[in-house]
């Protein structure tokens, strides 16, 4: 028997796969994701990840709420003019 995941690495682990499924989400939707500006929980299993859009330093964001526990995009909204920046690059 192996010990259960801390919550510290549980919530790692769903960080993680949110990032990718995100990212994932916005490519197929035909945006050109240049880094992660930002992932909330904003409450249990319901995601808010802000994804800087190319060119790079435009300003344009794209806001992506996930559902984790049913694992599906429920809105997206594309933000124009955004300032500020230090978003994690994505590969």
């Amino acid at each position: 028997m192996r010990p259960e995941s801390s919550n510290t690495v549980q919530q790692e682990l769903g960080y993680n796969e949110i990032i990718r499924l995100g990212e994932e989400y916005a490519v197929s939707s035909g945006y050109e994701v240049t880094d992660v500006a930002e992932a909330v929980e904003v409450r249990p299993n319901y995601w808010r990840v802000r994804f800087g859009l190319a060119p790079r330093g435009s300003g344009k964001l794209l806001d992506i709420e996930f559902d984790e526990t049913r694992r599906e995009v429920v809105g997206t909204t594309e933000v124009e003019g955004a300032t500020g920046g230090g978003g994690i690059p994505v590969p």
